[in-house]
């Protein structure tokens, strides 16, 4: 139960905090361009120029993040090495909590408007959709960025994987079910795990 607990903090951490890079990032650029991770575990098509945060590692928890803004859209990739490998029996509950994490602390009243199970070159992912209305403190987040959503519907996608002692998620938080289906979709699809 420990290690979903710390689980749990590090992608509470991703899913909310992802967003805290957004104001450095530069304008975005009108064509995807691949962004891989230094040690090659994954790529991925990001929209606009990349910001990289790292953080202190935490409980044995190492969080690196890295975040595109494109238009009134944020997307962020985050990669998280855990001390010890996570055993695979305990992966889809810890996904699971994961997912609702991400619904409570990103959102009042958030909906859950999709979620599967799926494997990706060996790691078990959750593959989750969420709308709703953004949290006060992820609002204060976003508006600092630029970015104006007060009271509005947004909508989240997000891929997350574990696999070992590695975690990898993708996340896509959008202004409409129209970018939802088109952008934060091939965004998701274009996650490449190694």
């Amino acid at each position: 139960m420990n290690l979903l607990t710390n689980a749990n903090k590090a992608f509470h951490i991703i899913a909310y905090l992802g967003l805290i890079t957004l104001s450095a990032c530069a304008p975005a650029s009108s064509q995807d361009q691949v962004f891989t991770s230094k040690e090659g575990n994954f790529s991925i098509l990001m929209p606009s120029s990349v910001v990289e945060e790292v953080n202190t590692p935490v409980k044995g928890i190492t969080t690196r993040r890295w975040t595109a803004i494109k238009g009134e859209s944020a997307y962020t990739v985050a990669q998280s090495t855990f001390a010890k490998k996570i055993a695979t029996e305990k992966i889809p509950k810890i996904l699971q909590a994961l997912s609702e994490a991400a619904k409570k602390s990103n959102f009042v009243n958030g909906k859950r408007i999709a979620e599967s199970s799926v494997m990706k070159n060996g790691y078990k992912c959750l593959d989750f959709t969420l709308t709703g209305v953004p949290s006060p403190s992820l609002q204060t987040e976003i508006k600092k960025n630029g970015i104006n959503i007060n009271t509005k519907l947004i909508y989240q996608r997000s891929l997350l994987c574990i696999k070992d002692n590695q975690a990898v998620e993708a996340l896509a938080l959008l202004p409409s079910s129209e970018e939802l289906k088109s952008k934060g979709a091939s965004f998701i699809q274009s996650l490449n795990l190694k």
